[in-house]
């Protein structure tokens, strides 16, 4: 007769100490998604950029919070569509314009925002390039979010009056 070995046997798991650098580094190049199976991710807090001037944004701003510091007119260009690419705009300083700029006129927006004062919001239509806080009737805290699907950025806002964003 023949004796075969169970799989594992033989092996002891859990006897070898790994550094807290290697499990970092093994985690960091993690090729896969995590499962967490129920659990959650706490403590994190989202990368965020103050905007003072002209700006363009990159593929690697996706996901930051964007924080428009209107003390001075500035446009804010987004970086060419791509699939995936998320912003959060947020105005903190209302003194002048602030204009979110496409980065190509073939983009379009689509979708709209709302205002909180019971009043028409606005509404992107085709050929529309840019989306504005605007310093006479925005109001600290005025927000607008951009997702896109790779051709279009689908926008939703919320601002405090009407036209306080509006798209041109």
């Amino acid at each position: 007769m023949v004796k075969t070995k169970k799989p594992m046997e033989g092996y002891k798991m859990g006897t070898k100490r790994i550094g807290l650098a290697r499990v970092e580094a093994l985690i960091e190049n993690l090729k896969r998604d995590l499962a967490l199976g129920g659990g959650s991710i706490s403590g994190q807090k989202r990368a965020t950029l103050v905007t003072t001037a002209d700006v363009t944004l990159t593929d690697a701003d996706s996901g930051k919070l964007i924080l428009c510091n209107g003390a001075s007119a500035h446009d804010i260009t987004l970086p060419t569509a791509a699939a995936g690419l998320y912003f959060k705009f947020v105005i903190t300083n209302v003194t002048a314009d602030v204009d979110i700029v496409q980065a190509a006129v073939t983009e379009d927006f689509v979708g709209g925002v709302a205002c909180r004062a019971d009043a028409v919001g606005d509404t992107a239509v085709v050929g529309d390039t840019k989306v504005s806080f605007k310093a006479a009737q925005a109001v600290i805290g005025d927000t607008i979010s951009l997702e896109c699907d790779g051709t279009l950025w689908h926008v939703s806002g919320l601002g405090a009056v009407a036209a306080s964003i509006v798209f041109a």
